[in-house]
């Protein structure tokens, strides 16, 4: 049984994160925000917009990006950038937990970029504003990214083997980064499932990436 949002919380605001040293690493930070619509716990991704000069081109991710000089700390980077992402204000009292640091890796090569998440949650509804880096942004209940029947492997040009994923949509697929911080998220939150030996999962192909 899937926990219930105070679980969630209670659980995230208890968790020691493992931290990497940023020393000869630039620095970014994303935002998972969460919201309990309904008593329906969901979380927020946002559609990356198509560049060539961005190696996650059109992935599914958190609002985020680099820390630069205007920024205190990593968690003020990640409130700014979902600020100039989304246009949601991230207040200090929504921050609830942070989840162990990632090496930045792009095609199998690991890069020197450190990736910290923060957990926040938001009591109101807030309506998105997207900017000229987000192609779309939306919700997904939590109980759908822990349902063993949306896991996929996804095909992409980076590898000839599939990543794990979930399938979010017809169309959209998480999975990379963004796959790992929330299968983190929702082991300590309990809400994860592993997969079952026997399941045979769909693969889904290139063209999806």
């Amino acid at each position: 049984m899937l926990p219930g949002m105070e679980n969630i919380k209670s659980r995230t605001q208890s968790y020691s994160p493992l931290l990497i040293s940023t020393e000869g690493n630039r620095q970014a930070s994303v935002a998972m925000i969460l919201r309990n619509l309904e008593s329906v716990p969901q979380m927020i991704f946002i559609e990356r917009a198509r560049n060539e000069n961005d190696p996650w081109s059109g992935q599914i991710a958190f609002p985020g990006g680099n820390r630069d000089g205007s920024d205190d700390d990593a968690i003020a980077t990640a409130r700014r950038e979902t600020f100039e992402e989304v246009g949601i204000q991230l207040p200090p009292d929504s921050l609830i937990g942070r989840l162990n640091d990632q090496q930045g890796r792009n095609n199998y090569h690991s890069l020197n970029l450190v990736i910290s998440c923060f957990v926040f949650e938001l009591q109101d509804c807030h309506e998105t504003l997207d900017n000229y880096e987000v192609a779309d942004s939306f919700w997904i209940d939590i109980a759908h990214l822990s349902d063993l029947e949306n896991r996929v492997e996804h095909m992409t040009s980076y590898s000839p083997d599939p990543y794990p994923g979930v399938l979010l949509d017809s169309r959209r697929v998480l999975w990379g980064l963004t796959y790992r911080f929330v299968q983190m998220f929702l082991e300590h939150a309990g809400a994860w499932k592993p997969d079952h030996p026997d399941k045979n999962k769909t693969v889904l192909p290139t063209l999806l990436v």
